[in-house]
This record gives structure tokens, sequence and C-alpha cells, in this order.
């Protein structure tokens, strides 16, 4: 691994979904070989393993090559502990990319472990620009440390040190952030919908929202009518929305009044 120059890596690629898809396509780009695609559906091995040059797609982790410089483990985080007890014990490091598996979850696999993790969403079919997206990395060795440093800043130049419990924080941090108000996105453009509009009508309010929490800090970008303590409007509102978004609406209603009154 040390002899190896950084950008002709041989990985193996361990998971075909979103995240597998954006990061070995972004280290092949940085010059590295990707070797191996191993997913237990072999026709989603070949999907992502058809990318790239004399790469292999195999279903099977008794499959992988031995000789790889990096085994990156990019799967569902319940499978990550399993695929380290299953796949053969290898010299190279072995990585995951998850938030929320910790480092040892992988000691089965190798002596060289770390993680490398995305703050980031991905899907498969959506461009992203992985130059701008934090990369945070934990490892078992100070060897193994530095090749995972190195790795994601193929990557990004944006490389942070995280361990286990930090990086739960960091993953809490993406959910409420990206999948809790991605799911508020999708009520809006529900209700939109219903109305006759599209959801791009918000586009403008959501980039603003966004610039100003960042210029600002989010607490006191906070506005609306619980902020101001409308609540002809606010019972207007639940009034007029189905049970589930109406308790929604009333939590969070609920949840910036105390959050400012405790200010």
């Amino acid at each position: 691994m040390e002899d190896r120059a950084l950008n002709s890596l041989r990985i193996a690629v361990i998971g075909s979904g979103n995240v597998a898809t954006h990061l070995s396509g972004g280290l092949a780009a940085a010059g590295s070989e990707i070797v191996c695609v191993c997913s237990p559906t072999l026709a989603h091995a070949r999907r992502l393993a058809d990318r790239f040059a004399g790469c292999h797609a195999v279903d099977s982790l008794a499959s992988l090559p031995l000789d790889a410089d990096l085994y990156l483990i990019s799967t569902v985080d319940n499978a990550v502990a399993t695929i380290a007890k299953e796949m053969p014990h290898v010299a190279g490091l072995v990585a995951h990319t998850s938030g929320s598996v910790p480092l040892a979850a992988l000691a089965p696999a190798s002596a060289m472990t770390a993680v490398i993790y995305p703050l980031q969403t991905f899907s498969r079919k959506v461009a992203v620009r992985l130059d701008d997206i934090p990369f945070f990395t934990e490892a078992s060795t100070a060897e193994a440390h530095a090749f995972a440093d190195r790795v994601a800043g193929l990557l990004s130049p944006k490389v942070y040190h995280a361990d286990s419990s930090h990086r739960k924080k960091l993953h809490i941090a993406g959910v409420l952030s990206c999948n809790f108000a991605n799911y508020l996105w999708d009520r809006t453009s529900d209700i939109l919908n219903g109305a006759g509009y599209s959801f791009d009508v918000v586009r403008p309010l959501i980039e603003a929202t966004l610039r100003k929490a960042v210029e600002v800090g989010p607490h006191a970008a906070q506005t609306g009518p619980a902020m101001r303590g409308d609540s002809a409007v606010i019972d207007s509102h639940i009034a007029s929305l189905d049970p589930s978004t109406a308790e929604i609406y009333r939590i969070l209603t609920e949840a910036i009044i105390d959050s400012h009154k405790k200010q």
C-alpha cells in the first residue's frame, strides 16, 4: 500500500447503490483502478462494474480479489458488520462509508480499517460535486488514518477527522437537515399540487431561507407565525391540514415557540 502511487490504487467496491456509484466514479476519475464490484445481486454489480474498464462483477464476498489496496464497503448500515465478518481477511485497507456504524465493526476483516464518511445525500442519477462535500475519517492505526485521509483527499479537499461518537452526531445532523427537511418539502409539494401550483413556486423561498440560515445562523433567521405569536393564523392552518400534517405543524410550532422563549 505504501509503495503504490495513490492515484493508481486498486480498489474493490462492496455495494452498488447510490454512495458506491458516486464514490467509485470519483475515485476512478482521480486515476484509481476499480478492479471489482461486489453485490448480492449480480446484475446490480455488473451495472456498476461495466462503467470501469477491466472491472469484474461478483455476487460473493469469497470472490473478492485478495490484492486490492482498498476495500470500500458502501452498503446499507446494517450489512456492514456482517460483511466484515464474512469477507476474506485481507492486508489492504478496509473502509466503510457509514455515518452510524462504529469503526470496530470492521475489525474481523483487516488490521487496517477506516471510515470514510461523506456528509451528503446521494441519488444514483443526480449529479453531485464531490469536491464540495466534507468527508470525515477515522481509522484503526495512524498509518490507516493517513491512508484514509489521502483517499478522501482524492475526492474532496474538505477532509476532517471524526471518531464514531462525533460521526453519530454528524449523522443525526444530516438526518435533521436533509431527510426531515426533504419530507417537509414533500408535504409542501402535495399541498401546492392540490391547489394547482408546482413545487417550483417555493424555490426562491427555500433558497433564501438556506442563504439566511448560513449567513446569520438558523436561530436568528427564524420567522413565521410561531415567532409572531399569531395564534389565529396557526389555528387556521392546523384546521385546514390533514391530521398527520396538522400534528407535525403543531409540534414544530410549539418547538419554535419554546426554543425562542428560552432565549
